[in-house]
């Protein structure tokens, strides 16, 4: 037996501390790629809370990498995903809950830092990034930064960490639409449908 973070471990608790944290990234990613969506359908929220995060990385340069808002929206979730996780993690004795919910805080800031470390004086769309393909593996930081220059490209890349999620999306897109605020009209800019 090793000890992780003080507390006995076998193997088999290892497996478990592990596969934890893989669920939480699972589940945290799932819920922002699902709440990311319906933002991007929901005009009013779009307008008054997520427009400026497209709006500043389709110009130059004019502020720190994350600004408060962003930090304060990926602080927000990050909370409520340890209060839950912690309780989970003294339900169950498996500290991986908690752990996979500081972990993907930290994923998520460093891989946004990593993408907008992109955004300098050329603005990301003119970039030229090129359209990601569409893809089941990991979401890489150029497929993720493509989102914050193109937020209307017909390939959805809201995911953080695994595109499956955009490609599900895709397919299920007919569906789920009608439940969102605006019903099929995706957010407008200017009077003009973004994809």
């Amino acid at each position: 037996m090793s000890p992780v973070f003080g507390i006995p471990t076998t193997e088999s608790t290892l497996v478990a501390t592990l596969l934890a944290i893989a669920l939480v990234f699972f589940v945290a990613d799932l819920a922002y790629v699902i709440d990311h969506y319906f933002v991007h359908h929901d005009r009013e929220r779009y307008r008054v809370t997520h427009a400026r995060h497209h709006r500043r990385y389709n110009g130059s340069k004019d502020a720190p990498q994350l600004d408060a808002y962003e930090l304060s929206t990926y602080t927000s979730a990050a909370i409520v995903s340890v209060i839950a996780t912690s309780a989970l993690s003294l339900m169950t004795g498996n500290p991986g809950f908690v752990i996979g919910a500081a972990l993907k805080y930290v994923h998520s800031l460093l891989f946004h830092l990593y993408q907008h470390g992109w955004w300098g004086a050329l603005p990301l769309r003119k970039q030229g990034l090129g359209e990601p393909k569409r893809t089941w593996g990991f979401a890489s930081a150029q497929y993720h930064a493509y989102h914050h220059s193109h937020p209307d490209a017909p390939v959805f890349t809201f995911s953080e960490t695994w595109a499956g999620f955009d490609r599900i999306l895709e397919i299920i897109h007919p569906w789920l639409v009608r439940f969102t605020k605006d019903g099929s009209a995706h957010v407008r800019r200017g009077g003009r449908r973004l994809a």
